[in-house]
């Protein structure tokens, strides 16, 4: 089992609460963040959605080149980076964006949807 503990500054900006908190855990946590309600994420070492997301897929045989996932914050960039396929949504962080292969509409244009039609449309051309 994994856990997972969240944290939340009422005063400090992101960034700055983020550079405090990843300092202070050092090797003891994986620390992230992601924005909208401002929060710092702690994991077990070693512990990210990329680990979690591949050791699931093998179990499955499914590849990393395979794997096609979407992100928008900086707590997705294990998983973007660890996958064939990474896909920045159009209103990622700009972490985000630099580190994804491919680009997919934004959350409100139901962006993931539209790409997993195309993954569709063109296996049924084939």
């Amino acid at each position: 089992m994994c856990h997972q503990v969240l944290a939340h500054h009422p005063t400090l900006p992101l960034d700055d609460f983020y550079e405090q908190a990843r300092r202070i855990a050092g090797l003891t946590a994986e620390t992230t963040h992601s924005t909208g309600l401002s929060l710092v994420e702690f994991s077990a070492p070693g512990v990210t959605k990329a680990t979690t997301l591949i050791r699931w897929s093998s179990g499955l045989g499914i590849a990393r080149h395979e794997i096609a996932a979407f992100g928008d914050m900086p707590n997705d960039l294990p998983m973007l980076t660890a996958v064939g396929s990474s896909y920045a949504m159009a209103n990622a962080h700009p972490d985000v964006l630099a580190a994804a292969r491919h680009r997919a509409p934004s959350n409100d244009e139901d962006g993931v949807a539209q790409v997993l039609e195309g993954f569709v449309d063109a296996r049924a051309h084939r």
